[in-house]
């Protein structure tokens, strides 16, 4: 894939949409950055970080730049570009937010609203060493590519099924919530690696 479609904007949420109220979980944001000029040949890459080992809350797992509202964000877009900024040096006059993809529960009490921003221009991501490890930019074909994913399953939790996806993209893998978050973008790209067929 060397071009992002032209109606991506349209293949996601809108940015101001309702959101259900979370409670009894609170709202967090994270950003999906879409990096477009990047190294020619590849195409557009994503953008994620490897958290430190030393977190409370999903300490070494990789993840999205984000996490929870402070007073002074005007809205969750305003989170996760703050968030986006102090955890990986990200410009926010550089992104161009272009919309949401589905609310994510977590058990450490939040729904992540996760929100896909394209990142223009040359951009080296520099890192917070107390927050994050390492920054990851993998191309999204390679993220797509079958042979690195894993369906791993369907769970319950909380009333809710939801479907897990694993990508050995990394060690650790890509899992959890940031790897529901991937498969719901590839999914709208028309990029995302094929499920196992349901049990008859």
């Amino acid at each position: 894939m060397h071009h992002l479609p032209r109606d991506l904007s349209l293949r996601l949420d809108a940015i101001s949409g309702p959101l259900p109220d979370p409670a009894p979980f609170r709202h967090a944001a994270v950003l999906a950055p879409i990096l477009i000029e990047a190294t020619p040949g590849d195409g557009p890459r994503l953008l994620l970080i490897e958290r430190a080992s030393n977190l409370r809350s999903h300490p070494g797992q990789l993840a999205f730049p984000g996490g929870k509202p402070d007073p002074g964000d005007a809205d969750l877009v305003a989170t996760a570009l703050r968030e986006a900024w102090e955890e990986v040096a990200l410009p926010p006059g550089q992104v161009t937010v272009l919309g949401r993809l589905n609310p994510v529960p977590v058990p450490t009490g939040y729904v992540i609203i996760p929100f896909v921003g394209l990142v223009d221009g040359p951009f080296v991501p520099t890192h917070a060493e107390a927050e994050v490890t390492a920054v990851l930019t993998p191309a999204l074909r390679t993220v797509a590519d079958p042979a690195v994913y894993r369906f791993a399953g369907e769970r319950e939790w909380q009333g809710q099924r939801y479907e897990l996806h694993e990508f050995q993209i990394h060690q650790p893998p890509l899992w959890g919530a940031t790897a529901r978050i991937v498969y719901d973008l590839l999914q709208r790209l028309d990029l995302a690696p094929p499920r196992p067929p349901d049990p008859p």
